[in-house]
Formats: structure tokens, sequence, C-alpha cells
């Protein structure tokens, strides 16, 4: 039986139509969304605070708890930021529901850890997991010449970006996600899932907020703490 493409469809030779469907049943997911510009100029302001005063910065070193090879890596107190607790709240209920199928059990709790990352020409962040339930990264500042850089890379563009492993390279799968910066793009993922960033060229900073998300449940729950 001889088979041509029809988008979607499959026409045989005999005119007998044949309807399929392509799965993605195995692989972690990532969830992507546009964080308010309240919330980027709100962190900016406490990141530019901290950052720019070195015994603030050294006494909110984060540093010895990462894995990154930057100039900065300092913690920051969230529920400094009006309404962002919440935020996060709903992003990690939403993303809970989406890949457990139902709400997270009455009595269950949510914590979070964050930290901002101040990069620039050279830094990088080796391949690396977290020790939490769930992690997340947003985008808050880019340095001005990133765009031409990113335009001038070849066939496979990675500087600055955001790469995400999910398996071994092999025929028929996909194995890695590379997330281009934009300001205010905010991403939520199992913090199992293996990820990295590559290094850039160009002059200025490129920070990011990142942080964990901890559920302390009653019992245990399947796809989450058991």
């Amino acid at each position: 039986m001889i088979l041509t493409s029809t988008n979607g469809k499959e026409q045989t030779l005999t005119n007998q139509e044949l309807q399929y469907d392509i799965y993605q049943p195995f692989g972690p997911s990532i969830l992507k969304v546009k964080m308010p510009q309240g919330y980027v100029n709100l962190f900016n302001a406490e990141a530019d605070r901290i950052l720019s005063d070195e015994k603030l910065s050294e006494e909110r070193d984060w540093s010895h708890n990462l894995a990154g090879n930057v100039k900065k890596e300092v913690a920051i107190d969230h529920n400094k930021i009006t309404n962002f607790p919440e935020f996060l709240i709903t992003m990690s209920k939403m993303y809970y529901k989406h890949t457990i199928d139902k709400e997270p059990i009455e009595g269950s709790k949510v914590a979070f850890r964050v930290w901002v990352v101040s990069q620039y020409a050279g830094d990088f962040n080796p391949m690396h997991i977290h020790d939490a339930n769930l992690s997340g990264v947003a985008f808050l500042k880019i340095p001005l010449g990133f765009e031409e850089e990113y335009k001038k890379e070849d066939h496979h563009p990675t500087a600055g970006c955001l790469e995400f492993l999910g398996s071994i390279p092999n025929h028929f799968a996909r194995h890695s996600y590379i997330v281009k910066p934009e300001v205010g793009d905010f991403y939520l993922f199992p913090s199992w899932l293996t990820h990295q960033v590559y290094p850039f060229r160009s002059k200025g900073e490129r920070r990011s907020m990142a942080f964990n998300v901890h559920f302390t449940m009653d019992g245990p729950v399947k796809g989450v703490n058991a």
C-alpha cells in the first residue's frame, strides 16, 4: 500500500482515506506565559537596589547554592513584589492541574525560593537540575546588542539562550528545546528537567529571575511526591 501526504490525512492510490493522529505521550511539560510588565519593573528596581550595593549583594549572595558561572546571583524577597506571590501560586497551580489533572489536595502548601541572576559577556550556566518540585525563570533584561549578535549566529543560534534537555539524542525524538530570551517571558518546568544557559558576547547585562516551587502535601500524591 502506497501513501501520499494530504495535510493530516493519508490518501492511498486506491483512494481509501486513512485518518491518523500523532501523539506525544512522553516527556515533561513546560508552561510559558508573558509576565506582566509591572512585575518586570518591580523586580528590576529591587534587583538594581541590591546589585548596586556591594555590601547588600554580599549579604544576599546566593551563588553557593547554584551552578552558574556568572557575575552575581542574589536572593530576592519575592513577598516585597506586590501581588507577585499570588501570581506564582496561580501559575504553579495551573501547571499542577494541567499535569496531574486535578487541583492540589486540600491542606497542601506551596513555598517559593526566588533569586536574580546577573550575567555579562562570557558568563554561562552549565547543565544542572534543581532540588524542588517545580522551577522557573523569567527574563528581566537583555543586552542592547543581543539581537544583532543573535542574528549573526549561524544555523544553530544559541548565544545567551536557555536550553532544556529532555533526553538523549535519538532518531524521531526531540531531546532539546532552546529558548531565546525575551523580556517578560516566564517559564515553569519540573525541577528535575536538565537545563543550561549559553554564554553571549554583547556588552551589557542579561538579567533573569529564577525560582523554585516546593509543594508540601499531607499525604502521597502520584506525580508530585510519590
